[in-house]
C-alpha cells in the first residue's frame, strides 16, 4: 500500500477519543450478555488499567527526546488497534507519548476490523496481528513505513510460544500452557519499560527520515 486514503484519516480517531471509546464500551457492556462480549470486556478493562499505567509511568529515554525533537517533516502515525489486544494496550501509550514529543507528529488511531483492506497490507506472516503503527507523510498520506506488532525480541517468544502451545494435544493442557505464556508475555513488558518499543521505533524514524 502506498497511500492511505483522504477518508480514512478524516475518520480516525486521537488517543484521547480512544481512551473514550474504551470506557464507553465497558460502561455499557453491563447490558450485554454474549459470551465472546464477556470475554472482549475482561480482556479490555484489563487493558484500560495497563494503558493507564503507562501513561502515567513510562518514560521517554533521552535519545527519544532528542530524535523527536529533531523530526522536520510533518508526519502521520497511524496505529491500527483494537480495545480486546494486550500488545496493543502494552504499546499504544509509549507510541502516544513519543508523538507527543513533537508538533511535527500526529497520532491518529483507526480500529483493525473496520479497515480490512488497510490491515491487510501490513500483515506479520499472514496474520492480522496488531498493533501496526504506519508513518505517512502528512501531506501526501504517502506511507513511510510501518513498525509492529512487538518489539523483535518479544515477537521471537511469541511466535515460538505458539507453535509449541498449538502442537498441545490435550485442550486443558494447552490452555494452561496458552495462560502461562500470556503471564510471561506481560511480564516481558513490564521488566522492558517501553525501551524496546522506543528504541526499534527510533530506528525506523532514521531509514524513513533519510
Amino acid at each position: 500500500m502506498q497511500t492511505i486514503e483522504t477518508i480514512v484519516i478524516q475518520n480516525s480517531i486521537g488517543y484521547g477519543e480512544y481512551h473514550t471509546f474504551v470506557e464507553n464500551f465497558l460502561s455499557q457492556s453491563h447490558y450485554l450478555s454474549l459470551k465472546s462480549i464477556e470475554i472482549d470486556t475482561h480482556n479490555t478493562r484489563l487493558n484500560l488499567i495497563r494503558m493507564e499505567r503507562l501513561d502515567k509511568t513510562a518514560r521517554m529515554t533521552a535519545q527519544t527526546r532528542l530524535q523527536m525533537a529533531a523530526i522536520r517533516t510533518p508526519m502521520i502515525w497511524l496505529s491500527i488497534v483494537e480495545a480486546w489486544c494486550g500488545d496493543v494496550a502494552q504499546i499504544l501509550p509509549a507510541i502516544q507519548k513519543m508523538a507527543s514529543l513533537s508538533d511535527k507528529v500526529e497520532h491518529r488511531l483507526i480500529f483493525r476490523d473496520q479497515h480490512p483492506e488497510i490491515m491487510d497490507a501490513f500483515l506479520t506472516n499472514g496474520t492480522r496481528s496488531i498493533p501496526v503503527v504506519v508513518l505517512l507523510d502528512k501531506a501526501s498520506f504517502k506511507v513511510l513505513g510501518h513498525w509492529g506488532p512487538r518489539p523483535v525480541e518479544l515477537q521471537t517468544f511469541v511466535l515460538e510460544n505458539l507453535q509449541q502451545i498449538n502442537a498441545i494435544k490435550d485442550e486443558q493442557e494447552q490452555k494452561l500452557s496458552y495462560n502461562e505464556f500470556v503471564t510471561k508475555t506481560q511480564r516481558w513488558y513490564a521488566k522492558d519499560k517501553t525501551y524496546s518499543t522506543q528504541k526499534e521505533f527510533l530506528d525506523l524514524l532514521k531509514k524513513v527520515m533519510l
